[in-house]
């Protein structure tokens, strides 16, 4: 699963390599402080969820192409623009390899998604009453100038 940063960094990857192509970059390019921990578990993370892939890597440079995957992903991603205040979101890819976001703690998701079905309930109800209701006088209708034509 793929947090805030490793999303991030998913992003300048793409931004820094062309298509699938393998390049060969400083650690220090890569992270602005070099590869720390923090930063091996973001490209841990990387490796993991299939994003890239590593031909090569030392301790000064890495020799590395961003997958097929990674940048569907990182493509979804700016389409589905995810922007969030908590620290807890996070992006996971389901069976089919597309990118879900998953917030622990979603009260507020939850409030929001109830509120949208009560007003679709709402719009369905009206929308069955006013074809209800049209089809009524339009049938009068049709009937009243069928009975005169007729007659």
């Amino acid at each position: 699963m793929l947090d805030k940063d490793g999303v991030a960094l998913l992003s300048k990857l793409c931004g820094m390599t062309d298509g699938e192509k393998f390049s060969v970059l400083d650690w220090t390019d890569v992270f602005d402080g070099g590869l720390d921990d923090v930063g091996k578990a973001l490209w841990k993370s990387l490796l993991q969820q299939g994003c890239v892939t590593v031909k090569y890597s030392d301790e000064d440079s890495v020799c590395f192409a961003v997958t097929l995957k990674g940048r569907n992903l990182n493509e979804e991603l700016a389409t589905m623009q995810v922007v969030s205040d908590e620290e807890k979101t996070v992006v996971r890819t389901d069976a089919a390899g597309r990118p879900v976001v998953v917030m622990n703690g979603g009260e507020k998701l939850v409030d929001h998604l109830r509120k949208k079905l009560h007003s679709r309930s709402l719009a369905l109800i009206w929308g069955l009453t006013g074809g209800v209701v049209g089809g009524i006088i339009g049938g009068a209708i049709v009937a009243l100038i069928m009975h005169f034509v007729i007659h």
